[in-house]
């Protein structure tokens, strides 16, 4: 799993480190909120791919497709039940 290493770094399965500079990552992630964007890495073969603010997957050459990134576990909500 892809992994941010806060503040403006992310990490590849493969080993690889892409690192930018906060601004952008600051900048992409408000601008993720609309619609997904990618930012591509140094190597020109890496990228990262913002979702709703967050990072989440890289695109690695060697798998050759996005990796997602681990997300927290979501909390299950109990239903609403209704009263009659």
């Amino acid at each position: 799993m892809p992994t941010e290493i806060f503040p403006s770094s992310y990490r590849c399965d493969c080993g690889y480190q892409s690192d930018h500079f906060e601004n952008t990552i600051r900048e992409l992630k408000r601008l993720s909120m609309r619609r997904p964007q990618r930012l591509g890495a140094d190597d020109g073969e890496h990228s990262v791919v913002f979702r709703g603010g967050e990072m989440t997957a890289m695109r690695c050459p060697k798998v050759g497709k996005d990796i997602p990134a681990n997300k927290p576990p979501r909390i299950a909500h109990p239903r609403r039940v209704r009263k009659r």
